[in-house]
């Protein structure tokens, strides 16, 4: 589907709504569906971070949650931007600038999930990790969206409308 653009011009539909304009990712010869190779990663992702958070607070119970979840979010944040990048969105250029919304989305993700897991054990004494596994659950939403959205937003390029039904066909 095009969206018009300027008289004679039209760009493709994603790139009009900002979502990216790399070629598609090798894990998309794979999986066909970007949003699917997005789960896939997001929810691989999830499941290191998470698997991290644990493991920090099973090795060091005497950690305060904010703590721990700090170590988690780090190391997964760093991990999971460059696989994101190369993997599913396949951008190019303004990496600082894309790390820098990553970096955003991922902290409202993150700071989020720290008041509501500071309520949530410190305040009404629910278990960590238990409380932490629930709170994955509802930031995931903030992280599909803000990625999809602006994390990876490139302005979109004005092409022909023969080149863009050309790129747009499988």
């Amino acid at each position: 589907m095009m969206q018009p653009e300027m008289p004679g011009k039209a760009v493709p539909e994603e790139a009009a709504k900002g979502i990216h304009n790399g070629p598609p990712g090798p894990l998309l010869k794979i999986v066909k569906d970007q949003r699917v190779a997005f789960v896939l990663v997001g929810g691989a992702n999830t499941a290191f971070s998470t698997g991290l958070f644990i493991a920090v607070a099973w090795l060091y119970p005497g950690l305060p949650s904010p703590v721990v979840l700090s170590i988690a979010f780090v190391v997964s944040l760093v991990a999971v931007f460059f696989v994101y990048r190369k993997l599913v969105f396949r951008v190019e250029g303004h990496f600082w600038l894309d790390l820098g919304r990553f970096t955003l989305v991922n902290l409202t993700m993150f700071f989020t999930n720290m008041v509501l897991l500071l309520v949530a054990h410190e305040v009404i004494g629910y278990p960590k990790i238990p409380a932490q596994l629930v709170i994955t659950c509802l930031t995931v939403i903030i992280n599909y969206f803000g990625h999809r959205y602006f994390s990876f937003r490139r302005s979109p390029k004005l092409v022909s409308p023969k080149k863009a039904t050309e790129e747009s066909t499988p």
